[in-house]
């Protein structure tokens, strides 16, 4: 399903790197193309002192959805074209074009290096694969790091650098991959959760 994962592009961008570099983005990429579905819980912590848990479903291409718990009263819903951000509090909405979010390069169609997405890094230790991008195209949007376990390789945790510097840390805590669950952002953003 994912063999032909790496593109002319993607080539030029992974020169220079050295092989290994090269290796390990090829192989990241290769897994993240793997998985169709993932349903976890989450912990969020940022460099702002902000903390919160909750459920974040992803459903590829395009789809996303995290649940946070009470107190706090945000929803986030990516339906793949837009991000909604939903506060159930104010029960006011606001959307994002998904394109202009670091993690839209975890759940588009093709996950795969190109004009507009370079490697700034990668790092293996102690059992951990790191692998930071940027968005070429769009620099002041922030990069992510995306952390695997690594042999056998599974996500484990992203981090996100906002355009103003704060760092996001988002750790899955029991991931299921490819678990069944029904469509994603069934009901209105003010609803609860139908699953």
């Amino acid at each position: 399903m994912v063999a032909a994962h790496a593109t002319a592009p993607a080539a030029s961008r992974a020169a220079a790197l050295s092989p290994e570099d090269s290796a390990n983005v090829e192989r990241a990429l290769g897994y993240l193309n793997t998985i169709s579905t993932l349903r976890a819980r989450f912990v969020q912590v940022s460099s702002n002192g902000t903390y919160a848990e909750g459920q974040v479903l992803v459903q590829r291409p395009g789809r996303m959805r995290f649940d946070y718990d009470p107190p706090v009263p945000a929803l986030l819903i990516a339906n793949g074209r837009t991000l909604l951000f939903y506060d159930r509090e104010l029960k006011e909405a606001s959307f994002l074009p998904l394109a202009e979010t670091p993690l839209w390069f975890l759940i588009r169609e093709q996950v795969q290096l190109s004009d507009d997405m370079r490697v700034e890094k990668v790092a293996q230790a102690r059992g951990t694969l790191r692998v930071t991008l940027r968005n070429a195209a769009n620099p002041d949007i922030g990069a992510v790091t995306l952390v695997f376990e690594d042999r056998p390789l599974s996500l484990r945790q992203w981090q996100m650098v906002d355009a103003q510097g704060v760092v996001t840390e988002v750790s899955l805590v029991d991931p299921h991959y490819e678990a069944e669950f029904d469509a994603l952002g069934g009901g209105s953003a003010g609803e609860g959760d139908e699953r």
